[in-house]
């Protein structure tokens, strides 16, 4: 009986997408001789729209929005069969889309996030997941909740507009304005980290540099999230609140409830299912590191085939020191799939191949038969 592999990967960011990257896997599992089930994952981050609409057989809808600086955009709202909606942050705020030479946080703003929410509800959406992460915002969400109806003002009164620069002048929000329909909408918030909107561990210190914040502004933005923390109240303080530059406390604010993002992900897009056809689990991310023990896609994936009782390989584009904590949740082995040093360009356009050759390694050593 020709045995069966799962690929279940999340991106290589910047060289495979998650849909790209379970086809490279498939391939070299053909290549070996096995049957291959491809099913791509995410994070609550870039891929999470893509991979439930794929999953669940739903539909894209292309909605106008802007980008984190402005800019006019065009980003995709996931339709479900069941008429539920799923928006992705980063298809319209994604860091992603920002030249680094144009990454500004204290202009960048979430509002581009409020038409895609404004969409599901002009949909009827009777659910709306929001996937967060990847975001070029550090804004506490203001941004999003301006787009949706509230009112922010600086102490002489006047209104503001959401950006990085605005929320360390916030003395007082409204929320009378928000739009009915949220209330009466079930949130689901798709969260990869579990940080709190300010502090040492807020979204300012640990995630602004990675979007152009010098160390000045990161002490700015963060006074302006301690700010923010105390205006939108205890309802917004949860782990997570941290998330994609606050914007996990704008959606707590509007109720939303939090799931850990690959959690999710698995469980819309029927991981279950397809795992028991399998007989061998492949999973994979670009940087295979300590931190993807803590609940990354590659570690809820290898829990999951433990409790099968299944082998899972973990594959990465880069594997650091402190990638052997995977094993601790269920890896069987945790490979890197470059072939030889090669400069960066070159290695980010020769992953599709690394990776099919990887995987026809590894299914090798399974054998071809079960």
């Amino acid at each position: 009986m020709t045995p069966v592999a799962l690929c279940a990967p999340d991106k290589l960011r910047g060289a495979l997408d998650a849909h790209e990257a379970a086809q490279a896997m498939a391939e070299g599992c053909h290549q070996a001789g096995w049957d291959a089930i491809e099913h791509p994952l995410a994070d609550g981050g870039e891929g999470t729209c893509d991979a439930i609409v794929r999953g669940r057989g739903g539909r894209r809808e292309q909605i106008s929005t802007r980008d984190a600086i402005g800019r006019p955009r065009k980003a995709m709202l996931g339709v479900l069969p069941d008429g539920s909606c799923v928006v992705e942050a980063a298809e319209a705020i994604g860091l992603m889309h920002i030249p680094r030479n144009r990454r500004d946080v204290m202009r960048a703003t979430s509002a581009g996030v409020a038409p895609l929410v404004l969409a599901a509800l002009d949909l009827g959406a009777p659910r709306i997941v929001i996937g967060l992460g990847g975001s070029a915002t550090v804004d506490g969400g203001l941004g999003l909740l301006i787009g949706l109806g509230l009112k922010a003002y600086d102490a002489d009164g006047n209104v503001l507009r959401g950006r990085g620069m605005d929320i360390s002048s916030v003395v007082r929000i409204e929320l009378s304005g928000l739009d009915a329909r949220l209330a009466q909408t079930e949130l689901i918030v798709a969260l990869d980290v579990d940080s709190p909107l300010a502090g040492p561990l807020g979204a300012a210190p640990v995630f602004g540099p990675q979007k152009g914040a010098s160390p000045e502004e990161v002490q700015i933005l963060d006074a302006g999230l301690a700010r923010l923390d105390t205006l939108y109240g205890e309802r917004a303080r949860r782990p997570g609140a941290g998330a994609a530059g606050g914007l996990g406390a704008a959606c707590f604010l509007l109720g939303a409830l939090p799931i850990p993002g690959a959690e999710l992900v698995m469980r819309e897009t029927g991981f279950a299912a397809q795992l028991a056809k399998a007989d061998l689990v492949l999973t994979a991310e670009g940087a295979v590191d300590a931190q993807s023990a803590a609940g990354k896609t590659v570690a809820r994936v290898a829990q999951a085939a433990n409790g099968a009782g299944l082998p899972c390989v973990i594959f990465g584009g880069r594997v650091d020191e402190g990638a052997s904590t995977l094993y601790r949740v269920g890896a069987t082995a945790v490979l890197g799939i470059g072939r030889g040093a090669k400069p960066i360009r070159e290695a980010l356009r020769s992953s599709a191949a690394d990776l099919t050759a990887a995987t026809r390694a590894a299914c090798g050593l399974y054998g071809t038969t079960r």
